[in-house]
């Protein structure tokens, strides 16, 4: 007579539990492999310029969309203004934006060339500014703001 091989019920629940468990895994890992990544953002902050009055512009020098996407990339004017009363104190205050849209690996040059520089704010008086530069994309700029 043939003697029956007992498996334990522990044993067939382990084995079923593990396979269950690794499916779970390799489905989690397949859709995350199709979510965009969250790091891709570009953001930079300029030193302080010392600027004359007038119109600030953007450009010379190139900016390149380097993602793999339609972006949008902003640039932000900002003017530092510090008082000098018994507390010295400084503020940030925004003066102007101005959005460059590209497609990807597209790029301009504005004040090249003969292509116009890009105007950001219109009207500002002698003083210490700086711009930021964000978007959600990928992005490679050599311009920088002056008047």
């Amino acid at each position: 007579m043939m003697q029956q091989q007992l498996i334990p019920d522990r044993m067939i629940i382990g084995t079923v539990m593990k396979r269950a468990f690794i499916s779970v895994l390799l489905m989690v890992a397949l859709l995350v492999s199709f979510v965009p990544s969250a790091s891709a953002a570009y953001s930079y902050t300029s030193p302080i310029y010392n600027l004359s009055g007038g119109t600030i512009y953007f450009g010379n020098g190139v900016i390149v969309n380097t993602g793999q996407y339609y972006d949008t990339l902003t640039v932000n004017v900002y003017e530092k203004v510090c008082n000098t009363t018994p507390t010295s104190s400084c503020t940030n205050v925004w003066v102007g934006s101005k959005t460059i849209s590209l497609s990807s690996q597209q790029y301009i040059y504005p004040g090249v060339s003969g292509a116009p520089l890009i105007p950001i704010v219109i009207g500002t008086t002698a003083g210490q500014y700086f711009y930021t530069l964000s978007a959600p994309g990928s992005w490679h700029v050599m311009a920088g703001i002056h008047n």
